[in-house]
């Protein structure tokens, strides 16, 4: 291993926190995406003197950098990512209380108390699944689909009278929507020799207009039929009991952190599993934000421990830090994993930096200029670095991942472009 450069640490830290600042802030751009062009970027910065190492490091910087701040598009502008989905509603609410600032600096305590808890919880576990890993893998297939099973089955029916009927049909709906997004994906990723990129900037996957267009571009699209008016905001103050706040950031990172372990389960996944057994009250709004934040941030710690242990990837983005440097020793491992937890510390305050700033300005911006410039980016991006046939499939992801807003379903139903080709792999 090259020597350390304590210099280039801390760059690589900060220029990973804006990276990932950069994929939290705007609506639709997903952490996976900066990852690519990172991956790609790296022998572009290996020739003016940043070693591969060093791009990893930027790469998980911003994993954790992105799980913070990406609450605050979706409590400002009502414009979640995949991850965040689950803490729109009470995040939202908030907001019209006058307490969106408070909304924020709750996720971002979740997000931070989250990384302390996952170094607490990154012994036991690796060794539970170091050792168990193997009749894990066996019965993978089964376990995907009971997880898969939980997804659709969250789903209760919102009717004035959301009873067995409601219910039946919103079931009915999501797996309707799982399966279709299930036949895309397998589709979508058998095709994927055959992307042809514009712009060659790293290897085309096709994850990128797949993520785009089912979770960013459909809530872009939505959104510009209605202009948002957002009530005067308040200073920022804690309500919530610290003992809340402990047992909201513990609960979210155990279900951040086992989820992590298996292939295509996400946060937003593990958040709806989650809220199945929370209370959603507006009383219980506080630590539902906490618990959820917390998911997020700990898969993002535990999908690099999960390379570590077992050695696969868990995220887009851990794979291309991989992608960069290949397999990882201990020493390699520690050094990622305090790149996570210093660019932990250094996001929460930007996050509250971000949401105060928000706060004074989402009320004067132009939404509709603002998303109609981001869904743009999306469909350029999937232009040029997956050609015509990737920008093929982010159009049909877009109008697909509009489903679940049009028959008023959870949008986790939308990972079924993941889950059902791994399931199929798996048994």
């Amino acid at each position: 291993m090259l020597e350390l450069s304590l210099l280039l640490l801390a760059s690589s830290v900060l220029a990973g926190i804006a990276v990932g600042a950069v994929a939290g802030l705007l609506p639709g751009v997903h952490v996976n995406n900066t990852s690519a062009i990172l991956l790609g970027l790296a022998p572009a910065l290996a020739a003016l003197g940043v070693p591969a190492l060093y791009v990893a490091v930027m790469i998980v910087a911003s994993t954790v950098s992105q799980s913070f701040l990406d609450i605050v598009p979706s409590i400002f502008l009502g414009a979640p990512d995949e991850a965040t989905v689950m803490a729109v509603l009470p995040g939202h609410r908030m907001l019209l209380e006058g307490r969106g600032v408070e909304a924020v600096r709750l996720s971002a305590m979740g997000s931070g108390l989250a990384i302390g808890v996952s170094l607490l919880l990154m012994a036991p576990l690796s060794l539970f699944f170091r050792h168990f890993n193997g009749p894990i893998q066996d019965y993978m297939g089964l376990i995907l689909i009971a997880i898969s099973g939980l997804v659709i089955l969250s789903n209760k029916g919102t009717g004035p009278f959301a009873g067995a009927p409601e219910r039946l049909k919103a079931v009915a709906w999501a797996a309707a929507i799982f399966l279709a997004c299930g036949f895309l994906g397998l589709a979508a990723f058998g095709a994927e020799g055959l992307l042809s990129p514009l712009i060659h900037i790293a290897a085309p996957e096709m994850l990128l207009p797949l993520l785009s267009g089912l979770f960013g571009a459909p809530t872009l699209l939505l959104s510009l039929r209605s202009t948002p008016i957002m009530p005067p905001q308040y200073k920022s103050t804690l309500s919530l009991p610290a003992g809340d706040v402990l047992r909201g950031a513990a609960a979210g990172t155990a279900a951040g952190a086992l989820v992590s372990w298996f292939p295509a389960v996400s946060t937003g996944v593990a958040t709806t599993i989650t809220g199945m057994f929370s209370k959603k009250s507006e009383a219980d709004d506080r630590k539902y934000l906490v618990s959820v934040s917390g998911v997020n941030t700990a898969n993002a710690v535990f999908s690099l421990v999960a390379l570590y242990v077992i050695g696969h990837p868990r995220s887009g983005a851990v794979a291309a830090a991989q992608a960069v440097i290949g397999a990882i020793d201990f020493r390699t491992f520690m050094l990622l994993a305090f790149a996570m937890c210093l660019a932990g510390a250094l996001s929460y305050p930007v996050t509250m930096l971000a949401g105060g700033v928000a706060a004074a300005v989402f009320a004067k911006i132009n939404y509709g200029l603002l998303n109609t410039t981001v869904l743009a980016f999306l469909g350029a991006m999937s232009l040029t670095m997956t050609g015509f046939l990737g920008f093929a499939v982010f159009v049909l992801a877009a109008m697909l991942g509009l489903a679940p807003h049009l028959v008023n379903v959870r949008k986790t139903c939308l990972m079924g472009v993941l889950l059902v080709p791994c399931i199929l792999y798996f048994i």
